[in-house]
């Protein structure tokens, strides 16, 4: 028996010393890393997305984790349709990297239809086609192939709007600063002034825009490393209404008047290590929007809001084809009673699954999201070779069945007496089918039962968090 503890005891004291004998022979020399595929495409912002860097000594298995981490980082830049890698060892220990790469369509002056509507489920209710909006978009991704992005927008019908932007990723030299700059004009036949029993109420114009809005906006970004990523954004904004919007709701602006001029500042600060942002099965994220509205820089500006919201979001492999998934949002509002024209609820942005049809007006509020998926089809690649453009001929999709629940709460102290929904727990739950293909097409089809036993099938076209 003594033989055995001693035996024992001396097994325990090298086993570590054995463990990092065995690490030590693992480890590897970080060689060269080649792209191929990138024909537009600059090759320092491939080498931004790295997360590693030649001559760096690293044990094997998490060397091949690294050049993963990599290859997700690079597809979610949004410029190529694929990314894949092969790593080649040479006699000395030296591991290359080499990655496949296939670019995009970067210019897209594609056709705009829109309905006034806050989704498409909600103008399904009417078929108003006097609520849609014709027009012309054009996003030039990958400009100068610095993965700039130049935008320019005209739309005409239910809103009419013209509006243009530049976006610069990499501004320095170390390629942690950005610029973005943009400016525009909106003018709304419709305006939206309240809500009663939860549905958006609308004051029509016939002599004219009912609503209209100048904005020029600028954001600097800051990206040290691979996952963090902080915005900070100045604006200028001017709202003009119809003096029938004051009469109908003397909250629209602050103060009853009929136009505001105010300044805009605001912090958007993001942790993310998910895999696939169009559609993440594998990662988390975290984010929170600070804005203040009215900076006192106007002697007319008499607007002081202060907005910060909170969202946390998590995914998780459970193993063979299931993912799970939740998030939780919350949002709060400091200051002065927020205007109309600048307060959101839940129903906007984020909303309730089963409640697509209603608003919930509110300064503050919670919402919880949960998500169970089963992948029915796996991503599956298709080769037309009839179609002559490699950008566009290999198409693929994958089907995930989900079943969710979702809940959340609105607190609303001004809005309340004529929406019944606010200020009390409100969750609903269902199943669906999405479908996810190329280029960041994402299309949910859910089957939704609210806390009123309200049913409704819902078409969405983006991921649900």
């Amino acid at each position: 028996m003594r033989n055995v503890l001693l035996i024992s005891l001396v097994l325990l004291g090298v086993s570590p010393f054995m463990h990092a004998q065995s690490d030590s022979l693992n480890l590897i020399e970080v060689g060269v890393t080649e792209y191929i595929g990138n024909e537009k495409t600059k090759r320092f912002i491939l080498d931004r997305e790295l997360s590693y860097k030649t001559g760096d000594s690293l044990i094997l298995s998490d060397f091949e984790k690294r050049v993963q981490r990599s290859r997700e980082n690079i597809f979610n830049t949004g410029l190529f349709n694929k990314v894949e890698f092969t790593l080649s060892s040479s006699h000395n220990g030296v591991v290359n990297v080499v990655f496949d790469l296939e670019e995009r369509w970067y210019v897209w002056p594609y056709p705009i239809l829109e309905n006034g509507d806050r989704n498409f489920n909600t103008w399904w209710e009417t078929k108003d086609f006097a609520r849609l909006t014709y027009g012309v978009f054009l996003n030039w991704y990958n400009f100068r192939g610095r993965n700039e992005t130049f935008q320019v927008m005209t739309k005409v019908g239910f809103e009419n709007q013209f509006s243009v932007g530049y976006d610069i990723p990499n501004l320095n030299k170390k390629k942690t600063l950005g610029l973005y700059a943009a400016a525009g004009y909106a003018g709304y036949r419709e305006v939206n002034y309240t809500s009663e029993l939860n549905k958006r109420v609308f004051y029509k114009s016939d002599l004219g825009p009912g609503r209209q809005v100048i904005f020029a906006r600028s954001n600097i970004t800051y990206r040290k490393g691979l996952n963090f990523r902080h915005r900070f954004g100045l604006s200028y904004n001017q709202i003009k209404i119809d003096s029938s919007v004051a009469v109908l709701a003397n909250n629209y602006l602050k103060n009853g008047t009929l136009q505001s001029d105010y300044f805009t500042f605001s912090y958007y600060g993001k942790y993310d290590t998910r895999d696939y942002m169009s559609y993440p099965l594998k990662g988390y994220k975290i984010e929170s929007y600070l804005t203040q509205f009215g900076a006192g820089l106007l002697e007319n500006e008499n607007l002081n809001v202060f907005t910060a919201t909170l969202g946390v979001y998590w995914h998780l492999p459970l193993g063979g084809r299931w993912n799970f998934a939740n998030a939780i949002i919350a949002k709060t509002t400091f200051g002065d009673q927020t205007p109309y024209a600048i307060q959101e609820g839940l129903g906007y942005k984020n909303y309730i699954r089963g409640y697509e049809l209603y608003v919930m007006d509110a300064e503050r509020y919670g919402v919880f999201k949960t998500n169970l998926k089963f992948n029915v089809l796996k991503k599956k690649e298709m080769h037309l070779k009839w179609l002559p453009l490699d950008k566009f001929n290999k198409p693929y999709f994958a089907i995930y069945m989900n079943a969710y629940f979702d809940a959340g709460y609105a607190d609303d102290a001004v809005y309340a007496d004529n929406n019944p929904l606010s200020n009390k727990w409100a969750y609903g739950y269902g199943m669906g089918i999405d479908i996810v293909a190329f280029y960041d097409f994402v299309s949910r089809l859910e089957y939704s039962i609210n806390r009123e036993e309200e049913k409704g099938l819902y078409l969405h076209f983006s991921k649900s968090f």
